[in-house]
């Protein structure tokens, strides 16, 4: 017995000088096996204590392993199964055939450290790969992480979705909305995909027939102000903040768009949507190829640049009261909060602003196609399912919408079209089953409507 500087182990020779040599290492009762293997060195544990008896049963199964190596016949896989999926690749390389690992020998949690290097890293960077990471990191590890592909079956799914609570906060102990449910399986679903795909593995598909295990949540529905509403909203907001919210609902843009605004982005006569901030990170990529748009400037959405513009004193144009990002967090926290108490109107969150444009919009009868490409959608679809709820009583508020817009909203530079108010007696339609009708008297927008 010698110790070797090199190995850093008791060596154990043989006196036939075999091929491949028995090891204990020093603080260790085990013994372990090391050989090379194209020209490689492989050191394995047993897992067996050091004893004569373990010795020679070592060497012998030491001694067959050398021999389906000199014959050209080994297969370093099926010898070590326990050995790291990179290294059972490499020698499955070597000996002339591709390895697929069995779904029974690649964990879950180990399987990500490949995922992330070599399919996340090339998503583009936005919303989605930093929420597929929290998502996996905060959700999916905790519960899959030690358990084997093989293991990952629908009961296991379900007793996942049952286990959705919110971890802390007011909420701690309630089950999460179905939406936000259905958001956590889709990185699952991916991940599960793509080692499938990697693996040429034929699984059943765990996913089928999970939207009964869904949970029963409804989800809120988002509706917007009535003029009123906003009106005593608006009263109650940081003065800070005021022209920051009345160009949201003058324009739809959202929170990270605000964010995102620049000074180079403010037009002659629009303003280019390009830029976002979300959770403190600029894109210069947008959601979607929609989302990058032009808002004309209106007199009214002019009166709130200018405002922002003058105390503006960075490219940034959208700050807090300090100089610092926007951030829609702290905004929800510090400012609407405070607003919805104090006004008492608590049922309306921030994206109640872009649902009230689009609701506004469409009771001042703007052509959907332009409502589409002033909101970045791709579609009237989405317009009309998300955001075309009607809003009881909306109607009513018809020339107090237009004269807060500004009448520049409605008769576009590109096409103007006749003045409404200059035919008397016509009927205009505004929503299924009413219609406005402007008598001959009727030649000021403070009048109020005749609805039929």
């Amino acid at each position: 017995m010698k110790r070797t500087t090199h190995h850093e182990a008791l060596l154990f020779d043989n006196e036939e000088k075999k091929q491949g040599t028995i090891i204990r290492k020093p603080g260790s009762r085990k013994l372990y096996i090391l050989f090379y293997y194209f020209n490689r060195r492989v050191e394995k544990t047993t897992g067996l204590a050091d004893t004569k008896k373990n010795r020679e049963k070592v060497r012998l199964w030491l001694d067959r392993i050398i021999e389906r190596m000199d014959a050209g016949k080994l297969i370093f896989a099926d010898a070590f199964p326990g050995a790291p999926e990179n290294e059972k690749a490499y020698f499955a390389k070597l000996e002339g055939w591709q390895y697929a690992p069995e779904p029974r020998d690649i964990l879950f949690g180990a399987y990500l450290q490949e995922w992330y290097k070599n399919v996340w890293s090339n998503y583009p960077e936005g919303t989605k790969k930093d929420d597929y990471r929290l998502i996996i990191d905060y959700w999916l590890v905790p519960f899959f992480g030690e358990m084997t592909f093989f293991q990952i079956s629908g009961v296991e799914i379900q007793k996942f979705i049952a286990s959705l609570k919110w971890k802390k906060g007011t909420k701690k102990g309630q089950l999460l909305s179905k939406a936000r449910a259905k958001n956590i399986l889709i990185p699952l679903r991916t991940i599960w995909n793509d080692a499938c795909d990697q693996y040429r593995w034929v699984l059943h598909n765990p996913f089928t027939n999970l939207k009964k295990h869904l949970p029963k949540t409804q989800p809120k529905r988002r509706e917007g102000f009535r003029f009123g509403e906003w009106r005593d909203f608006l009263e109650h907001i940081d003065p800070w903040y005021q022209p920051v919210v009345e160009l949201m609902i003058l324009t739809g843009m959202i929170n990270s768009e605000m964010a995102g605004l620049r000074r180079s982005d403010i037009r002659p006569d629009h303003i280019l949507v390009q830029h976002t901030i979300v959770r403190g990170k600029e894109h210069d990529t947008p959601k979607t190829i929609y989302r990058i748009r032009k808002i004309p400037i209106t007199q009214a959405i002019r009166k709130r640049l200018d405002i922002l513009l003058e105390r503006s004193t960075g490219e940034l144009l959208v700050t807090t009261k300090t100089g610092a990002i926007f951030r829609p967090a702290n905004f929800l926290k510090d400012v609407w909060t405070k607003a919805a108490k104090a006004s008492g109107i608590t049922d309306k969150v921030p994206y109640s602003m872009r649902h009230s444009f689009a609701a506004w919009a469409l009771t001042l009868r703007i052509d959907p196609n332009r409502l589409v490409r002033l909101m970045g959608h791709g579609s009237k679809k989405m317009v009309y399912e998300v955001y075309g709820d009607y809003i009881e009583g909306l109607e009513e508020d018809f020339w107090k919408i237009l004269e807060y817009f500004g009448r520049d909203f409605v008769e576009t530079k590109a096409k103007r079209p006749p003045h409404f108010l200059e035919y008397p007696g016509t009927i205009y339609p505004m929503f299924p089953g009413s219609y406005l009708q402007l008598e001959p008297e009727q030649q000021s927008p403070g009048l109020q409507l005749k609805l039929s």
